[in-house]
């Protein structure tokens, strides 16, 4: 999978650390990342990841990485407007 996104998708992926080599992976950046970095990152991840054999539907980790900062971004409006 992270050979597939870094050689297919133009995507820096690492390797799991210690216990977790194997298992996990990690989002390569150089610093800066923002939601939408990570969207990208994500949405490179599936690819990378269905054509590597895992048994994923495409925008399942995308939409649910969606769902999280719209909650957070609905959960700032809400403190922003009681400060109000």
């Amino acid at each position: 999978m992270i050979r597939i996104g870094y050689e297919r998708y133009n995507t820096s992926f690492g390797s799991g650390l210690a216990r977790l080599a194997g298992k996990v992976f990690r989002i390569g950046h150089l610093g800066d990342l923002n939601e939408g970095m990570c969207l990208t990152a994500i949405a490179v991840a599936e690819m990378a990841l269905v054509e590597a054999g895992a048994d994923i539907e495409f925008g399942s980790g995308t939409a649910a990485a969606q769902a999280w900062y719209a909650q957070g971004r609905t959960a700032q409006a809400a403190l922003r407007m009681a400060a109000e």
